[in-house]
């Protein structure tokens, strides 16, 4: 669409005064037989009307818009082949594994969270189903479509068990326990705080009863056998009498 040249307020002006002239002039030949009074009157009766249409503003009228650019349109997203599902598939696995293994490894985490254990609860059923089954699908070559197609599934699903695994553990803590495992795993969290600011030889001392309690708790089937677990504190203990 082509533009219209906007016109300027002084070629506005310069043609109101214009056609005031002819105004001007047309009376002054009428006017003649009045004398040159009236000649007088009659002229200054259209200077005034023509000064009043200069001055006047016109009205506004809406500029011309230019019709925008349309948006340019969205690119469709790569449609990912069943060898990048699979690989996705193997990095969100180990994510799972990274996440639920923090669990077994750092002590604190096992005192305040043993729900994840409780294969009593639907949520972690699930979640150990899931584990398995994705365990059992993976390989360490693309296995073909269809069985990388399962193993994808698989998991997808382990994700999503482990999403409400996790919020179930957490948001339970040790209330499922019975009054004595919950005391025993407040008190183990205790004097993991006590020894983290504790020095050498009252250190170790802190932590071999963490290390105790941590066993009693397994044995009873609160917790899994904490094999990290004892081998992080079994090496904090070390380095604690060593310093």
């Amino acid at each position: 669409m082509q533009e219209r040249v906007p016109v300027t307020s002084t070629a506005r002006s310069g043609a109101k005064w214009g056609v005031v002239a002819v105004a001007a002039l047309a009376a002054l030949l009428l006017a003649r037989p009045l004398g040159g009074i009236g000649m007088l009157v009659v002229l200054a009766a259209v200077l005034g009307i023509g000064l009043l249409a200069v001055n006047t503003p016109e009205l506004s009228r809406p500029a011309t818009v230019k019709n925008p650019d349309p948006l340019p349109a969205a690119k469709p997203r790569p449609v990912l082949s069943v060898r990048d599902r699979w690989q996705r598939g193997i990095e969100h696995h180990n994510q799972v594994l990274g996440a639920y293994g923090s669990f077994e490894l750092d002590p604190k985490m096992l005192l305040q969270y043993p729900a994840l254990w409780d294969l009593s609860a639907p949520q972690v059923i699930a979640f150990h189903d899931s584990l398995e089954t994705a365990g059992e699908l993976r390989s360490d070559e693309f296995p073909g479509e269809a069985m990388a197609e399962k193993y994808v599934a698989a998991v997808n699903e382990l994700r999503s068990t482990w999403a409400a695994a996790d919020r179930f553990a957490r948001s339970t803590g040790t209330g499922a326990l019975s009054a004595d495992d919950a005391r025993d795993c407040r008190r183990a969290l205790k004097l993991l705080n006590h020894a983290e600011s504790a020095e050498n030889a009252e250190r170790a001392t802190y932590l071999q009863q963490v290390l105790g309690t941590v066993d009693r708790l397994a044995e009873r089937g609160v917790v899994p056998r904490p094999d990290r677990a004892r081998a992080s504190l079994q090496t904090k203990i070390r380095r604690a009498i060593e310093a």
